[in-house]
């Protein structure tokens, strides 16, 4: 038996044994790096619950949660770098505010063109080191508390998985395991936060042949297989820097729109139209300048993130101080 069948079994027991008690199934901290497991909360007494959310269109949708959760702990995901600071979260949301809103209108609004996967936006960069993980969870954060959709957050990284770590996730099954072996499932793979219902699916194992399995068959399906499962929830793909991994231009191809996310006065001009020529101009594709100075709102100039539509539908601006 494999490792990854031994895990998956180990898993699926687990499941099975607090399913037959009564009870929900494991439920971890994570700022333990996910070796200390606990019973959920009395709320969640079985290992699947549907719950109904509601799209743009006013239609009801119902999905089924995942049998895994996790309670957070903030500081561990202020630690790691994914969340402000307790005195800069009000001013974070409401950047964030800002960013989502033309997303959102691409991936649900009434009247906008249906794209494949439109509800699949990936956050990526041309460099290393320019705050993508961070805009990823901050923007599934913001999604998260809207009324009408959700968001899945999915650690695409393989390389170097912060949002894995950051959840204490980096040693759980997920997504290369899942593109590895046919019998771990979506549903193997999948973990409830306590964080807004943010659902994260981690990075699983690190593999020699990432780029080969993200460019697979398998992975093309499993990203239609969210996007029509989670159809009332935006998914949110934290992925490689474009210019250093294969990985990145790969999993472009599937994903339904694109942010780059840029570092003002840091990332080279060059390295960010490289970036840009790499991807297909035909998918929405916006960024998010980061640590931008003298930005104009109006009325008002701030520093921090610049919110840019490459493809030409608007301008929004945001402010950081990250």
């Amino acid at each position: 038996m494999s490792k990854i069948q031994k895990a998956l079994q180990k898993l699926r027991d687990s499941n099975e044994a607090a399913t037959a008690g009564g009870k929900s199934s494991g439920s971890t901290s994570a700022g333990n790096g996910g070796s200390e497991t606990a019973r959920s909360d009395a709320g969640r007494q079985h290992a699947v619950r549907v719950r109904t959310r509601y799209l743009h269109e006013g239609g009801a949708v119902d999905e089924e949660l995942p049998n895994f959760s996790i309670k957070v702990v903030p500081a561990t995901l202020h630690e790691q770098g994914l969340r402000p600071r307790e005195e800069d979260i009000d001013t974070i949301a409401d950047q964030f505010r800002r960013i989502k809103r033309p997303i959102l209108s691409t991936a649900f609004g009434v009247g906008i063109p249906d794209s494949d996967n439109a509800n699949v936006i990936m956050v990526a960069s041309a460099l290393p080191k320019t705050g993508k993980s961070f805009c990823s969870f901050n923007l599934a954060t913001s999604i998260a508390i809207e009324r009408d959709v959700g968001a899945v957050l999915v650690d695409a990284d393989v390389l170097k998985p912060n949002i894995s770590r950051a959840f204490g996730l980096h040693d759980r099954i997920g997504l290369i395991d899942y593109l590895l072996d046919p019998s771990v499932s979506i549903d193997d793979v999948l973990v409830m936060t306590d964080q807004h219902g943010i659902i994260v699916i981690p990075s699983g194992q690190q593999h020699q042949e990432a780029t080969e399995l993200l460019a697979s068959r398998r992975m093309q399906q499993f990203v239609e297989a969210l996007s029509r499962r989670f159809e009332a929830r935006a998914i949110i793909v934290d992925t490689p820097p474009l210019l250093m991994t294969n990985e990145a231009h790969v999993l472009a191809e599937h994903m339904g729109q694109i942010i780059l996310v840029i570092e003002a006065g840091v990332s080279p001009q060059e390295s960010v139209r490289q970036a840009l020529n790499s991807l297909n101009r035909s998918k929405p594709i916006n960024a998010i300048l980061n640590k931008a100075r003298n930005i104009s709102f109006g009325d008002y100039d701030g520093s921090g993130y610049g919110y840019h539509s490459v493809s030409g539908r608007g301008r929004k601006y945001a402010n950081d101080n990250d």
